[in-house]
């Protein structure tokens, strides 16, 4: 080895190639900031020093990110290697510690799982990893989420997906089905819910999209049918509280319904007819399979949606 090379591996320590790692999964400096729980300058400064010990720019700076050089992209899966291979050396046989740990976990999920979700997981995190970060957000459809576990920056997305790639694994969460809600002194509803009531209804459906269609339109299609959507809204609660007001109803999901329909005041029907029931399922990379810290927060999601 010559005297500028050793001079080299002196200068590179691991903690820099953790910071190219992160750069090249997620392509934004912040993002690399935020998962690694550093600062914009740390992460700036780290990449000075790349630049300056492998004599190149590794990534140029577009309107949509980091873009890494053609260095970059042959230094990445060595480096991938070289950080596997000293996991292996340092982790052992040890557990994740969620008391102990101050990672921050970034979760990804529709309205009706995130709204199920969120008070039990925080309380979840307050109670058994309190010093550690807990990211919740939408999921703005399984195109985005995937790319985002793609360039780790995201570690789990919940919610409906047809497909699932190859790069992706997958977890059952729950089979599940509808229910209706009205306000309590519907006019229409006072000897129950029939089938051609709930054709002639006025509905207000929750779409993120912003659309007037849902999920039960496209099956009334398929049998030739059609009801009387008037509104929508991006999220269930927002559209319960507006039930609770006027004479429209809203079909849910049926945990979401069983949970707040009460706080609503609503009253709550069974569906006169029987749609395909529908599947939650928990997606994450690939990447993170040997992650001891994303296994302990799969199992403790899924008991809790359980």
């Amino acid at each position: 080895m010559s005297d500028i090379h050793e001079m080299k591996l002196r200068q590179l320590d691991f903690s820099l190639l953790v910071i190219f790692q992160e750069l090249y999964r997620s392509r934004r400096s912040t993002a690399a900031a935020n998962r690694l729980r550093l600062s914009q300058p740390a992460i700036s400064h780290a990449l000075r020093r790349l630049r300056g010990i492998l004599q190149d720019p590794l990534f140029v700076r577009r309107p949509n990110g980091l873009w890494p050089t053609s260095r970059a992209v042959e230094l990445a899966p060595k480096v991938d290697a070289i950080l596997g291979l000293a996991e292996a050396v340092v982790s052992g046989p040890t557990k994740f510690d969620p008391l102990a740990s101050r990672r921050l976990f970034r979760v990804s999920a529709n309205d009706f799982v995130g709204t199920l979700l969120a008070e039990p997981l925080i309380s979840l995190f307050a109670r058994a990893a309190p010093s550690a970060g807990l990211a919740l957000s939408f999921a703005g459809g399984p195109g985005l989420a995937f790319r985002k576990l793609r360039e780790n920056d995201l570690d789990l997305a919940i919610g409906r997906f047809p497909e699932i790639p190859d790069d992706c694994r997958t977890a059952r969460l729950f089979e599940e089905t509808y229910l209706v809600v009205a306000r309590a002194d519907h006019p229409q509803l006072r000897h129950g819910l029939q089938f051609d009531t709930y054709l002639a209804l006025g509905h207000l459906i929750v779409s993120f999209a912003g659309d007037l269609v849902g999920t039960i339109d496209e099956y009334l299609t398929r049998k030739g049918l059609s009801r009387r959507v008037v509104a929508s809204s991006p999220m269930f609660l927002a559209a319960f509280a507006a039930a609770a007001k006027c004479d429209l109803v809203v079909t849910a999901p049926r945990r979401l319904v069983e949970r707040y329909a009460t706080n609503f005041g609503l009253q709550v029907f069974e569906l006169p007819f029987t749609p395909e029931t529908f599947f939650m399922d928990i997606v994450r990379s690939q990447y993170s399979i040997s992650d001891p810290a994303i296994d302990w927060l799969v199992e403790n999601i899924i008991g809790l949606l359980r």
